[in-house]
């Protein structure tokens, strides 16, 4: 076998050290990593205290249901009779492709759930929005020093969220500081899948600054 040349030694040494260089990760991976690390334990630590609290969406969803069958609120059976329409009509829209029509009708339902919810939980949206609070208190002071700018990014538009929430409640629209809240708090619950998605600003995996709401659970009285 040929003795290889100098100048192909130095080539085979570059290569080397090019492929050594690719496999390493620059210090912006490193930061994502640590970053994703840290959001799924945020998250996972902000879903247990919101479960144990009883403040998600569904554990909501179930007290709701669950009063009013002992108050049988008219009013509130009306609305709900009103949000399962819409988010009928939302689906309808949503699987011909109108998600313009669907968004509209998707927002109106949350509307009438909610404001038929704080008819029967009148204290629904401040019990929700201070657990948002603590919760995001626990998660700020767990990151310390670390950077974790997108997590900060959420955390913040969080901060706005329960800034909207107290001023709703200011302005005597409970519905409206319900559905802001309750929003948040599945913001902080879901915090690692906003990291995980591109989005527009303001809320990473939000399809820009005013994205349109989930689709509305299943309104049916068990």
């Amino acid at each position: 076998m040929r003795r290889l040349g100098f100048a192909a030694v130095l080539t085979l040494a570059a290569l080397a050290a090019c492929g050594r260089e690719a496999s390493t990760p620059t210090d912006q991976e490193s930061a994502l990593t640590v970053e994703a690390d840290l959001a799924v334990s945020l998250s996972g630590s902000a879903d247990s205290a919101a479960q144990r609290q009883g403040t998600t969406l569904d554990r909501l969803l179930a007290a709701f249901h669950a009063q009013l069958r002992l108050s049988d609120d008219p009013r509130a059976r009306a609305l709900l009779a009103d949000s399962r329409a819409l988010a009928d009509s939302g689906r309808a829209a949503a699987r011909s492709g109108d998600r313009a029509a669907a968004r509209t009708y998707f927002e109106a339902a949350h509307e009438k759930l909610f404001r038929a919810i704080v008819l029967v939980m009148p204290g629904a949206a401040e019990r929700i929005g201070a657990a948002v609070d603590t919760i995001r208190g626990r998660m700020l002071l767990r990151l310390d020093t670390n950077p974790a700018p997108r997590i900060r990014q959420v955390l913040t538009f969080v901060g706005t969220l329960r800034t909207n929430a107290d001023a709703a409640l200011a302005a005597s629209q409970p519905w409206r500081a319900l559905a802001l809240n309750v929003r948040a708090m599945e913001t902080l619950r879901t915090l690692r899948a906003h990291l995980q998605r591109p989005g527009g600003n303001g809320l990473p995996g939000d399809q820009g600054a005013n994205p349109p709401p989930p689709t509305p659970p299943d309104l049916q009285l068990p």
